[in-house]
C-alpha cells in the first residue's frame, strides 16, 4: 500500500503543479506536468495481470500521448484528438468485454447527449466538423458501454466506478471542445482537468484488481 500511497502523492503534486501553470501561464511546467497523473495510474495497474488490466493501461497510455498533444495545440489538436479517440476505442472494447448485453436502453441518453453537444457546439467547429463527430460518436458510445455494466458480472461498485468516470469523461471533453472552440475560459479549463482526472482515476479503479504493499 505505500506504492499506491506514493503513487497517489506524486499524481496529486503533478495535477496541482499542473494547474498552478495553467493559471500562471507557465507552459513549460503545464508539459511536464500534465502526463504525470495518468502515468502514476498506469503504475498503479502494474504489472497488468489480466486483459482487463491490459486494455485499460492501454487506453490510459493513449491518453497521455494525447495529452501532450493537446498542450501543443493549435498545430497538435488533431494529432491529439485521434489519440483520445484510440483511447475511446480501446475502453469501449474494455467495458464491452466485461458485459456483453445490449442494454440499448442506457444507449439513449448517451445518444442524446452527443446530439446535444454536437449540435451546441457545431456552429464554431469550422472544417473539424467531420472529426469532431466522429469523437463524439466514439465517447456516446463508451459512455452506454460503461453504462451498460451497471448490474452484470462485474463487481457493482467497480461498474459503478466505471460509469461514473465514463460520464466524468465525455462532460470534461465536452468543455475541451468549447474551450479549443468556442471560448477560453481558465475556470472551465481547470474543471475540464479535474474532471479528466477524476473519470481516469474511477476508470482505472474499475478493475478487479489486488492490492500490493
Amino acid at each position: 500500500m505505500r506504492r499506491d500511497r506514493l503513487l497517489l502523492l506524486i499524481g496529486l503534486l503533478a495535477a496541482a503543479a499542473y494547474l498552478y501553470g495553467l493559471s500562471a501561464d507557465h507552459y513549460m511546467l503545464r508539459l511536464f506536468t500534465k502526463p504525470v497523473p495518468v502515468l502514476c495510474l498506469i503504475a498503479w495497474l502494474a504489472p497488468f495481470p489480466d486483459a482487463d488490466h491490459r486494455r485499460i493501461a492501454m487506453a490510459l497510455a493513449l491518453s497521455v500521448i494525447g495529452d501532450i498533444f493537446l498542450e501543443f495545440e493549435p498545430p497538435f489538436f488533431v494529432p491529439g484528438l485521434v489519440a483520445f479517440l484510440g483511447a475511446q476505442v480501446v475502453y469501449i472494447v474494455a467495458f464491452t468485454a466485461r458485459d456483453r448485453r445490449p442494454q440499448w436502453l442506457r444507449a439513449v441518453p448517451a445518444a442524446l447527449f452527443g446530439a446535444g453537444a454536437y449540435l451546441w457546439l457545431a456552429p464554431s467547429l469550422g472544417g473539424l466538423r467531420g472529426a469532431v463527430a466522429a469523437y463524439i460518436v466514439a465517447i456516446c458510445v463508451m459512455l452506454w458501454r460503461a453504462w451498460a455494466t451497471v448490474g452484470g458480472t462485474h463487481p457493482q461498485r467497480l461498474a459503478a466506478f466505471a460509469a461514473v468516470g465514463a460520464t466524468a469523461f465525455a462532460l470534461s471533453d465536452i468543455l475541451v471542445a468549447y474551450n479549443r472552440f468556442v471560448a477560453p475560459v481558465l475556470a472551465l479549463k481547470v474543471l475540464l482537468m479535474v474532471l479528466y482526472w477524476t473519470a481516469q482515476w474511477l476508470i482505472a479503479a474499475s478493475v478487479v484488481r489486488q492490492s500490493k504493499d
